[in-house]
């Protein structure tokens, strides 16, 4: 992520820009439409900002944007030991549903177990011994490895993890010969938020005070693993988003009337229902604008240079201070190689170091007339 940037609000959403590479690096033809994949991307992106955009349009254009569709979901087939000990055998590594039977007589029931398959016992020689099959399971924060018997299992069902990132297929065409057209993915979600602490350390001997600001950062975002950032900026006001509850749909994959019934919900609209739901009285809405708004993150009413990012943060390891700038009415405190983390809160300054500040001690006396 040291070509990224990101733009933070204190309302949990911000707004992501990252470098992509369309393809495998070879050298297409000219004139020819490619597809390759892009991501990935959280599980919520807000509708209308997610955007695929090439760095040079001389060489590559940017034809659409597809979710990508969902694998097939199958287990591998064992060689030799065809039972359920073999079957996890053969799925080593893969997350896996487990029907297991539990208990005897009346008290016996089925019950399910999710996790990756992390070991299995091998097969004996005679092939008669009862086999012992390990699942890591995840609670929460928590890991927990589950043993049980193989002969007790009734059904095995391959399963994808609970889906925190998404990718995209772009479809691209490229315009002049090129090994590796690059891109830039951009999209604002929510995850990321950031908090400010202040400091303030007062000197009475020598009438000095010292200003210190950290800032706390909370990611929610599976795609960052703690390798540092590009370029952060935090901005100290809190924007409107318009439709910021909306997601958009080649991120979430909802159908399309329900994108539509939501869109109406979030914008006011009546929109019409499914066949068989109950019509009660309607009271006449005024319609407001279809219009769909997204906030501009960009500033200054133009895109990112992301050559200009590459080349000033890629080579960047330190984290530290960039500087300050106001756009329009918001004013960003700019933070370099910020070491972002899924589910693991940073603290960092954010502000340079105010220190052996003069100050003057005041006072003041009300005088109340009324006392002799």
């Amino acid at each position: 992520m040291s070509g990224s940037s990101v733009i933070l609000f204190k309302t949990g959403y911000s707004f992501i820009s990252q470098p992509v590479q369309l393809g495998q690096g070879e050298e297409g033809k000219e004139g020819a439409v490619e597809e390759c994949r892009i991501g990935p991307l959280p599980a919520f992106a807000v509708h209308g900002t997610v955007a695929v955009q090439a760095w040079n349009t001389d060489q590559v254009e940017v034809l659409s944007l597809g979710r990508r569709k969902k694998e097939d979901l199958e287990l591998s087939l064992p060689t030799e030991d065809m039972s359920m000990a073999g079957f996890l055998e053969a799925n080593m590594g893969t997350m896996v549903s487990v029907d297991v039977e539990e208990g005897q007589g009346m008290r016996a029931s089925t019950r399910c177990y999710q996790g990756r398959v992390k070991w299995v016992k091998a097969l004996g020689d005679e092939g008669t011994e009862a086999r012992l099959a390990m699942l890591e399971m995840t609670e929460g924060q928590v890991k927990k490895d589950k043993l049980f018997n193989c002969s007790k299992i009734v059904n095995i069902e391959k399963i994808v993890e609970d889906e925190e990132e998404v990718s995209l297929v772009a479809r691209y065409r490229r315009t002049s010969p090129s090994k590796a057209p690059m891109a830039t993915l951009s999209y604002l979600t929510r995850g990321l938020a950031w908090a400010p602490s202040y400091s303030l350390l007062i000197n009475k001997e020598e009438m000095t005070l010292r200003l210190d600001g950290h800032a706390t950062f909370l990611c929610d975002l599976p795609q960052f693993d703690g390798e540092p950032v590009g370029c952060v900026s935090l901005v100290a006001e809190r924007p409107k988003v318009h439709l910021e509850q909306l997601c958009d749909p080649l991120v979430s994959g909802m159908g399309a009337m329900a994108f539509i019934r939501q869109l109406g919900a979030e914008t006011g609209q009546h929109v019409p229902q499914p066949p068989g739901a109950q019509y009660g009285s309607m009271k006449k809405k005024s319609m407001k604008s279809s219009r769909v708004e997204v906030m501009q993150c960009t500033g200054g009413g133009g895109g990112y240079d992301m050559d200009e990012e590459m080349e000033s943060y890629v080579s960047q390891s330190v984290e530290g201070i960039k500087g300050g700038e106001s756009v329009e009415d918001f004013f960003h405190y700019q933070l370099q190689s910020v070491p972002l983390n899924h589910k693991q809160p940073v603290k960092m300054p954010f502000i340079k170091q105010c220190g052996d500040i003069k100050y003057e001690d005041i006072y003041f006396i009300d005088l109340d007339n009324n006392v002799r």
